[in-house]
Formats: C-alpha cells, sequence, structure tokens
C-alpha cells in the first residue's frame, strides 16, 4: 500500500539528509503494520486497523517548537532533541482494537519504545482521547553513516469516533475570536463523553455478535 507524504523545499531545507531516513522509518513501520493487519484479518476475519496516515512535521511548525524549547532549528535538533518529525496515525474500528495494535507494536522484532501515554484511560482534560507511543523502528536498509541515527516516529492510535472529535476539536481551537469559548469547551467535553460512551457501546455489540456466532457454530 502507497502512503501519500506531504514535503515541500522547506521541510528538505530544514532536515536536509536525515529527510531520508525519517521518509524510510515511516514506510517501514507501515509496511509492517501492513502485513499485521493482513495477518490478523486473515485469522480472525477482522481488520484492526480502518485506515493509515503519515506526515513529517511541518518546518514552520517544527521550527516554532524548538525556538520554544529553547533550542536551535537545525537538523540534528529536530531529529535528537524532539520526538515528532515523523508521525504516524492508526485509526482503529475500536477500542479493543486500539489495544490490540499497541500490544503487537511491542513485540515487533528490534523495536525500542521511549515512551507511552494512554490518553484514552486517561484523558486530557478536554476530553481529548487517544493513545500515544514513541519509538524507534528498526531500519532495514540504512545508508552508510546512519548507523546511529534511527528517528523517533510518534505514533497515534485512537478509535474511528475518536478521530472525529479530535479533527473537529483541533479545527476550533485555531479559531479567532471565538464568543462563549468556555461554553464551546464544556460542550467538546459533553460530545467527547458521549463518544466514549459510544465507543463502549460498539464494543458490546462486536461481542454479542461474536457470542451469537460461537453459539451457532457449537449447534452445528
Amino acid at each position: 500500500m502507497d502512503y501519500l507524504i506531504e514535503i515541500t523545499q522547506k521541510e528538505r531545507m530544514l532536515y536536509g539528509e536525515n529527510l531520508i531516513l525519517l521518509e524510510g522509518s515511516m514506510r517501514e513501520f507501515l509496511s509492517c503494520m501492513d502485513m499485521i493487519r493482513k495477518y490478523q484479518k486473515e485469522t480472525s476475519g477482522w481488520d484492526p486497523v480502518a485506515s493509515c496516515s503519515a506526515r513529517i512535521k511541518k518546518a514552520d511548525s517544527m521550527t516554532e517548537k524548538l525556538k520554544r524549547n529553547g533550542l536551535v532549528p537545525t537538523s540534528y535538533n529536530a531529529i535528537h532533541e524532539v520526538y515528532d518529525a515523523a508521525g504516524v496515525r492508526l485509526i482503529c474500528p475500536l477500542i479493543e482494537d486500539v489495544y490490540l495494535i499497541v500490544s503487537l507494536i511491542r513485540q515487533i522484532p528490534g523495536i525500542t519504545i521511549r515512551k507511552e501515554k494512554d490518553y484514552i484511560s486517561h484523558p486530557k482534560p478536554n476530553g481529548y482521547r487517544s493513545y500515544h507511543m514513541i519509538l524507534q523502528f528498526p531500519l532495514r536498509f540504512l545508508p552508510a553513516g546512519f548507523a546511529c541515527d534511527v528517528p523517533w516516529l510518534e505514533i497515534q492510535l485512537r478509535t474511528i469516533a475518536m478521530d472525529c472529535w479530535a479533527s473537529i476539536e483541533h479545527q476550533l481551537k485555531y479559531k479567532k475570536d471565538i464568543s462563549n469559548s468556555e461554553l464551546m469547551q464544556q460542550e467538546l467535553k459533553r460530545c467527547s463523553d458521549e463518544i466514549a460512551s459510544t465507543d463502549l457501546s460498539l464494543s458490546t455489540l462486536r461481542e454479542l455478535i461474536a457470542a451469537s456466532e460461537q453459539g451457532k457454530e457449537k449447534e452445528v
């Protein structure tokens, strides 16, 4: 499967030759995820990932972040001092699929996990829910001289419902001159709680369907 990763001249100037590693690391990870998805679908009849996307952090955004952290905006700092130059988002149908994929990612040979944050079990105050991982994915084909420079990847996993909420919240957050912003935040939090309830209900429905299918198999 091919993934479109948007890169402009600004990113090429900021990341330099490290851009090869950022792209390679994401594509290697996504290729591995494709195999995991195919295996899970073949063995269980269920694809635990609805969709994947990947991105290189925009040069302007990375430059701003580095300066905010008191760092000079260089290629080295963008790769080694912060951990989200390359990002992958995995959208899963249900909550249990998120945790299944997290477990399978941990089992990938040679992977290094630096940090995990479970914002599903422990949502942010504004209602944001997602599972975050910072990891290094082993590269099979490294150019000479890059052996110690495998970049970190930021992985976000969430359900379809969580992703819908996060996309709307992201757009609203950057609107200027919003009246009644406090009311908006309250409504977003309420919507997040309702979405979490819907995710749980969908998981229950899936369990009921699975139990019904098992019952039919026993009758046969």
